[in-house]
């Protein structure tokens, strides 16, 4: 199936326009110039932007493959990891028992059809086990079980292609650069262009057959060299690549990842003298973390492979790996390896190693600091005297003088303090339907930024507030102006040094309620036509957040490890059933279950109980304030992946991103105005 861009329908395969929208299923026009190019070439004809789909291809052999250490057995189930077939019945098969993840011998070769779909087209079933069946691959388990390896083969000749030099039969993944011959126990990467870059790839549709990706089914049909990036990417997402597709043939096996080889290396960054001693130790920390995470897969050598270690961005401070190495069984690892690797980021970079970090690296090096647990705590002892230096001891001073906390109070990972930049966008629209907004939204963002022989030290401060009025014309844009006005008005007197206080937030909330209520009172406005409003903000105050509301408006938190968030729950009167323990279908199934239980304006204090809650930025965050205009019908849980997901690159304009988020609000609903307010931070 073919998958739109835009609304994500499925279409048949033959489809060239989405039967749905009527979007280009073979063309998109370029980011840079708006040209209109094909999906299945690498650069725009007009201006040479890169708009093609690249992957990078692990193309090992088979041998090689198969010959890997098994995680432990509390990572994946070694049934599953053997191929075992759990089916008692032979006749019982299910669609998974006919999949497997090498790429189909044959698939439907893309024809012209008689004419232009259109999206009032009926549509077909688009992907069902029929479907499946059709799909040709050879039988095949995950993992052979154990057995003796035959001995490698002098060489491997070189993979078999067509003249148009595809790495697959079915001449989808085109090569970017020649393949070189395969040897025995080499592993090649080679750039590949995706031709036809909205068809679901075999193993994308099988994990879409299935409840979660990590269904243990799944894995089974993984061949034995995916099962790492399969595993590892569901449980760290950022860190490594995602896993586009894999097959195996006799002689060799191929796994295609997301293209991480164009990101900064990290051993560049730390180079750069921008960079904070305070961000060395996050990255250290983090090649700890990682360090636990790649031992049961055998693959701790990818830590130690300075080429394989990236960074999404300059400005994104992400640690991600490209690929992962296997580990050689005769020659095993151990902590004074990834020491010697440090050591050589340093060598490199000519960077000076501040505070105790000298003599934490000596006895990684030397074999003294014997468990992870130990140089986690060694790691927090630096950090600290990064952060909080004494006035009377020099940086450089030995670590012996300073008290270590318990081995048992040690975190598991480094904590993030500082904030490294904040930015915020916010848009409003009257909407297709409405012949006026009642919308309203504030913010404000201050910004101090400190010089010192370290690097630069950030101080942030940010007011976000977003209103959806009610009352009709002249009342709801008149309480959700008063709203903002005063809630503004109040942490200007504030000052906003520090976060403020759930006292203080509730304190502010009322007061908006009571400067909106008095101008109910003395408008005798009685019933409907009370003006009111809702509320949901945000306040920043370096690397945290306090966050609350009033009503249906809605906050959301996008980040790379935790995904988007709801952080809000809507006060109407659906939420107030499940909440006494009624189901959610029968909760929503009454006709007033969208009918708000409170708001600002129209009563008076003691009806008004604002939800306030405490955050901290930990990663890279994107929040999102939004109305109802915009989070109805789930758009934003539905479009996550192509309109928010692109907000966490620090290279997508983000007011474009908030742009684009009014017309997907306007494009599947429309019926309300629309407003959000994003804003984004680095750590």
């Amino acid at each position: 199936m073919v998958v739109c861009p835009q609304c994500q329908f499925e279409n048949p395969n033959l489809n060239k326009f989405c039967q749905r929208c009527g979007t280009s299923l073979t063309q998109k026009p370029c980011p840079e110039c708006g040209t209109t190019v094909p999906l299945d070439t690498l650069q725009c004809q007009n201006c040479g932007t890169l708009t093609g789909t690249v992957y990078l291809a692990v193309v090992l052999p088979s041998s090689l493959a198969t010959s890997q250490p098994e995680p432990a057995a509390e990572s994946l189930n070694n049934d599953h990891l053997e191929g075992a077939n759990t089916a008692s019945d032979p006749t019982a098969e299910s669609v998974l028992d006919r999949i497997d993840t090498e790429p189909p011998a044959s698939l439907p070769d893309a024809q012209e059809p008689d004419s232009t779909p259109s999206p009032d087209q009926p549509g077909e079933e688009i992907f069902s086990p029929t479907d499946l069946e059709s799909i040709t691959i050879p039988a095949k388990d995950a993992l052979e079980p154990p057995q003796e390896l035959p001995p490698d083969p002098p060489g491997i000749e070189p993979l078999e292609q067509p003249s148009e030099a595809y790495l697959d039969p079915q001449e989808r993944y085109q090569l970017l650069d020649p393949l070189p011959p395969l040897k025995a126990g080499e592993t090649l990467t080679v750039k590949v262009l995706d031709t036809q870059p909205l068809q679901v790839s075999p193993l994308k549709a099988l994990q879409d057959q299935t409840s979660t990706p990590s269904n243990p089914e799944v894995e089974t049909f993984i061949i034995a060299a995916a099962q790492p990036y399969f595993s590892l990417t569901s449980q760290k997402p950022n860190y490594f690549p995602r896993l586009q597709d894999a097959w195996e043939n006799p002689s060799y096996s191929v796994i295609l990842l997301e293209n991480f080889a164009d990101f900064p290396l990290l051993s560049d960054l730390w180079s750069n003298r921008k960079t904070t001693p305070q961000q060395i130790v996050y990255w250290l920390g983090d090649l700890v973390e990682l360090w636990v995470l790649l031992e049961p897969w055998g693959c701790r050598q990818s830590l130690l492979e300075i080429s394989n270690l990236r960074v999404f961005s300059q400005n994104s401070q992400q640690l991600c790996l490209q690929q992962l190495y296997f580990e050689k069984l005769d020659d095993p690892l151990n902590l004074s390896d990834l020491g010697r690797m440090w050591q050589e980021l340093f060598q490199q970079s000519q960077r000076t190693l501040v505070g105790s970090l000298t003599e934490v690296l000596r006895d990684l090096i030397e074999g003294k600091t014997q468990t992870v647990e130990q140089l986690r705590t060694d790691l927090m002892v630096v950090l600290d005297e990064i952060n909080f230096p004494s006035t009377s001891t020099p940086l450089q001073a030995d670590c012996q003088e300073l008290p270590k906390p318990s081995l048992n109070q040690a975190p598991t990972v480094i904590p993030v303090q500082q904030l490294r930049h904040l930015e915020a966008i916010g848009r409003t629209d009257v909407g297709r339907q409405r012949d006026h907004n009642e919308d309203c939204f504030g913010m404000e963002t201050h910004i101090k930024i400190q010089e010192t022989p370290r690097g630069q030290i950030l101080s942030a401060r940010g007011l976000y507030i977003l209103c959806d009025g009610m009352g009709g014309h002249a009342g709801g844009e008149v309480a959700s102006q008063m709203a903002v006005d005063t809630l503004k008005n109040y942490f200007q007197n504030q000052g906003l040094q520090a976060l403020p206080t759930e006292e203080t937030l509730q304190d502010a909330i009322l007061q908006a309620n009571a400067a909106i209520y008095t101008e109910n009172q003395q408008g005798v406005r009685s019933g409907s036509g009370r003006m009111g409003t809702t509320l949901v903000m945000a306040l920043v105050v370096n690397h945290q957040v306090a966050v609350a509301h009033v009503g249906d408006s809605r906050l959301y938190r996008l980040t790379r490890k935790q995904g988007l968030q709801q952080i809000t729950v809507d006060h109407e009167v659906g939420q107030r059933e499940i909440q006494r323990g009624i189901d959610p279908a029968l909760a929503y199934s009454r006709p007033d279950a969208y009918q708000l239980t409170q708001a600002l304006g129209p009563r008076e204090q003691q009806f008004v109980h604002p939800d306030i809650q405490f955050l901290e930025i930990e990663e890279d965050t994107v929040l999102i304030l939004a109305s109802d205009g915009l989070t109805d019908h789930d758009v934003l849980e539905r479009f996550r992946e192509t309109q928010l997901d692109p907000l966490l690159n620090p290279e997508t304009d983000l007011a474009t991103g908030v742009d684009d988020l009014i017309a997907l609000g306007n494009q599947y609903n429309g019926h309300d105005n629309i407003t959000a307010v994003v804003v984004r931070a680095w750590v």
